[in-house]
């Protein structure tokens, strides 16, 4: 008799240590997938930024490829304005324009149907001494300061990024 409540007590016990190690498991694979899809998160991240990267180095090339063509396109741009970039596929050339599509120019607007890209072109203003001034000067009409920024939306936010350059006629 003896030996039948020990060995009931033993098979219950093993039970209680399967459930145990099933909680612990489960446990274990929801912290394992939480980590796999936060990284995953985060390289998206990551790819996003990258491209976000290279479309503004293709804008601030797109913008000396549009001076080295004609610095009136620049010069004659309405400032403060946000400008959306384009290659013409006609002319060969890049151009600027003030909405999301234009006829015979690639990309369209929004980039790989995620970023948005815009160029807006400031006046720039020198000091006495001829530095670059953030206010009060004289006007600058052969440089201005261009800052490109793309944009694209992650879920639940709209991330951006910019770089700002001069750029100046050194044709004329």
């Amino acid at each position: 008799m003896i030996d039948l409540k020990i060995k009931k007590n033993i098979s219950g016990f093993t039970i209680i240590e399967v459930l145990v190690a099933c909680s612990i498991i489960t446990i274990s694979m929801f912290a394992l997938m939480q980590t796999a899809e936060k990284g995953i998160s985060l390289s998206n991240y990551a790819l996003k930024k990258s491209q976000a990267s290279f479309l503004l180095e293709e804008g601030a090339e797109s913008i000396k490829s549009i001076r080295d063509n004609s610095w009136a396109t620049i010069s004659g741009a309405t400032l403060n304005t946000p400008y959306y970039l384009f290659f013409n596929t006609t002319t060969k050339l890049w151009g600027l324009g003030n909405t999301t599509t234009l006829a015979g120019s690639i990309p369209s607007y929004p980039v790989d149907g995620v970023f948005m890209r815009t160029a807006t072109i400031s006046p720039v203003y020198r000091d006495i001494n001829d530095n670059i001034t953030s206010s009060g000067g004289t006007l600058d009409a052969r440089t201005k300061k261009v800052t490109i920024t793309t944009t694209w939306h992650s879920p639940g936010t709209t991330n951006s990024k910019s770089l700002y350059f001069y750029i100046a006629d050194i044709f004329n």
